[in-house]
């Protein structure tokens, strides 16, 4: 996403391809957003990480709702449209994980 935005939007259309990519992407958020909040209360910072896995497990409830189908074009619109955007969120995803590591271990 950071060094080659090409290859990580292309990757995004294959992976949109997969039979399970729909189902990986709500169960993945599942996971993760409950990972967050069960783990909220023992960071310095519990609001932060209540409010992504939250948010998480809102967008896997809409993706429930979703079709494959829109889901797949929402993908592939948004892998091509978003391609001079991934660099500058690539920083920022990176800065942000690196701080999440950083409070989760205070």
């Amino acid at each position: 996403m950071l060094f080659k935005p090409e290859a990580f939007s292309n990757a995004i259309v294959t992976f949109s391809h997969q039979r399970y990519f729909h189902y990986f992407e709500i169960i993945s958020r599942l996971v993760i957003g409950a990972v967050l909040l069960l783990g909220a209360p023992y960071t310095r910072y519990p609001l932060v990480f209540e409010f992504i896995g939250n948010l998480l497990l809102l967008v896997a409830i809409l993706l429930v709702f979703m079709t494959e189908k829109h889901h797949k074009q929402f993908a592939v619109k948004a892998a091509k449209q978003g391609l001079t955007l991934f660099r500058p969120a690539g920083i920022i995803a990176l800065l942000f994980g690196i701080w999440t590591i950083y409070v989760s271990f205070i």
